[in-house]
């Protein structure tokens, strides 16, 4: 999600050696190695499609065997008291990295990620934009992962974090407002001046209570089997002013690509004005889809974005392969 601060610290705290306690508890072999293949990055899935051990976007948000073990996660991440996404624990053996990438896809055009580190050292900077940070444990921060981002784990200790996916209600966002943006920190997180020390220290710490139980909101519905002709809209909007940002972009090219894309929507307009969602009309929206990605890529591959990328990701990954799913049907029958 893009964010108008590369870091924010969230007003709040948690209590570091309950975390600890419960991530102790996972065995070696419940770490799964990073879908990509990231040497030294691993993870656990706590809320996941269905509950299931998968790296899945698309489909109703369960938990996992291995939260359903854990209490203390479980209220830090009902205490958001928010809708959630897939959220995991993420590790980051010693040495290693997070590879330089942005989030560009459906999943994160609207969702922000919350981090909350159990296990760090000072030596583990995350890197965003022209601006860096060190995370300490126990707080909780959001990021821009729009911008290109990458973590560097320089000690000798192996890294863990809390991740919530969440896309946020106005009641969270308000929340965020208390938090302390971070414009610039030195590599080992010692820039803070006292002012910032004395709010950081005045933020709440959530505790461990024995027993208690708060219910985890999860999303539900997150990928549609059709967009909506207004949100194919949308999307095409925001594509098109990412393009026209960028100084070195063509105008002709913006024009051409914005064309193409207008035809798009008003075919996709038609088809949705007779069948909706139904399955009597997939086949055109999958020949619709696939004519309209051939027609825009070679003009969009010479488009960036703001993020220095190329403007075909954010085609294919916000508007072409997330517009149609029929995949996702079998979770709303």
């Amino acid at each position: 999600m893009k964010l108008p601060h590369e870091f924010t610290q969230l007003p709040i705290t948690f209590d570091i050696e309950a975390l600890q306690k419960e991530v102790t508890q996972f065995s070696e072999n419940e770490w799964v190695a990073h879908h990509e293949g990231f040497k030294g990055n691993s993870a656990i899935p706590l809320l996941s499609v269905q509950g299931g051990q998968n790296n899945l976007f698309s489909g109703p948000i369960a938990p996992t065997v291995a939260l359903k073990r854990s209490p203390y996660l479980q209220q830090v991440i009902a205490s958001f008291n928010e809708i959630v996404g897939r959220s995991r624990l993420m590790r980051l053996e010693a040495g290693a990295e997070v590879p330089l990438h942005s989030d560009i896809n459906y999943h994160w055009y609207d969702r922000v990620r919350i981090h909350i580190p159990i296990v760090t050292d000072e030596q583990v900077i995350f890197y965003c934009g022209d601006k860096q940070v060190h995370m300490a444990e126990g707080d909780a921060w959001i990021f821009d992962s729009w911008k290109n981002h990458r973590v560097v784990n320089a000690s000798d200790k192996t890294r863990v974090h809390l991740v919530v996916d969440i896309s946020g209600s106005s009641r969270f966002w308000n929340w965020v407002k208390q938090g302390i943006n971070i414009d610039h920190l030195s590599p080992l997180g010692k820039a803070l001046g006292e002012e910032f020390i004395q709010k950081v220290s005045q933020f709440p710490t959530l505790p461990f209570v024995e027993g208690a139980q708060r219910p985890i909101r999860c999303e539900r519905v997150n990928t549609p089997v059709v967009m909506r002709p207004e949100e194919v809209n949308h999307m095409i909007t925001e594509l098109i002013s990412e393009v026209k940002s960028v100084d070195g972009n063509e105008m002709s090219a913006i024009d051409t690509l914005s064309d193409l894309l207008a035809s798009f929507y008003q075919d996709w307009r038609q088809i949705w004005s007779i069948y909706g969602e139904a399955q009597g009309g997939w086949d055109y929206y999958h020949q619709l889809r696939d004519s309209t990605f051939h027609s825009c890529r070679e003009t969009a591959e010479t488009l960036q974005l703001t993020n220095e990328s190329p403007s075909t990701k954010m085609l294919i990954h916000c508007l072409i392969d997330p517009c149609f799913n029929p995949e996702v049907a079998q979770f709303n029958r």
